[in-house]
């Protein structure tokens, strides 16, 4: 299906009360079916902080702005749904509708249609050339996504919780809860601090074996760990270059980098397998 606003998801929401800056809702207060709502955020499943990559609450922020008559801060909202949504095609329909209607409201529908057409070829255009007549800009290069504002005091509490954890936990708890630090970032918009926990943890991930094996509960956890690194790495993509195009590559790149360095898998410089910083 093609990426667009062909997709009703508004039509039957009703989104709860809450502030356009931020709010504290549990999954019991949305309709989970609605793809709109399918970004990251904190969610309160028993616990102080958790964070997942299925629901959230960028959608709801794009339509208070809305109905506030505030076309560009729900711009700003719905470039943070692009960044933070799941990679599935479903999520990225909604984050284009999104779009499409801040647009709409702000009397500039063509960029819309831009942006669309940049999220899945990038600069390169449709070709994957550069420099030939379809090359693209980015429509919201000049739009800073808007993020719920939180002091530096809420993360180091955030820190000291999920550290507090770790020390009681096994090896692969602590690396999971280094996610949700990252995770706890990317909510915020935070997007170089999470990339300075990201990466080691990351070095770290990839020794060990993952896969989705039923039955296997090792290789499971850490495929899940692995799961989450690789959401990350796709928000933190996202959000520095504001398309899809290429992530998949730079996502395995991040992690040949992280098991080979820049000598590549041979451990020598200066040959064919040598590898560049991704980052």
């Amino acid at each position: 299906m093609r990426w667009g606003a062909s997709i009703l998801l508004a039509a039957a929401f009703v989104s709860p009360a809450f502030a356009a800056n931020d709010v504290a809702v549990t999954q019991s207060g949305y309709d989970l079916r609605d793809p709109a709502e399918m970004v990251l955020a904190v969610d309160n499943n028993g616990t102080r902080f958790s964070w997942e990559f299925e629901y959230g609450r960028a959608r709801q922020r794009v339509i208070a702005f809305l109905e506030a008559g505030d076309a560009e801060s729900a711009l700003a909202a719905a470039k943070a749904q692009f960044i933070l949504c799941p990679m599935d095609e479903t999520s990225l329909e909604a984050a284009v509708l999104s779009v499409a209607e801040a647009c709409e409201a702000a009397g500039e529908d063509e960029r819309a249609a831009v942006f669309e057409e940049f999220i899945r070829f990038g600069p390169e255009g449709a070709d994957g050339e550069a420099g030939t007549a379809d090359d693209l800009t980015d429509p919201l290069a000049g739009v800073a996504p808007h993020f719920p504002e939180r002091g530096g005091a809420y993360y180091a509490e955030i820190d000291a919780t999920m550290d507090a954890r770790a020390a009681i936990g096994e090896e692969w708890q602590a690396r999971w809860y280094e996610t949700e630090k990252v995770f706890a970032r990317l909510d915020g918009g935070r997007f170089d601090e999470a990339l300075s926990i990201v990466v080691p943890l990351l070095a770290e991930s990839v020794k060990y074996p993952a896969a989705n094996v039923d039955g296997d509960w090792e290789l499971q956890r850490n495929q899940d760990i692995m799961d989450r690194i690789d959401a990350a790495l796709g928000i933190i993509y996202r959000a520095r270059t504001g398309t899809t195009a290429g992530v998949a590559r730079f996502i395995s790149a991040c992690k040949q980098y992280a098991l080979y360095g820049p000598a590549g898998a041979d451990d020598t410089m200066g040959t064919e397998d040598d590898l560049a910083p991704p980052i």
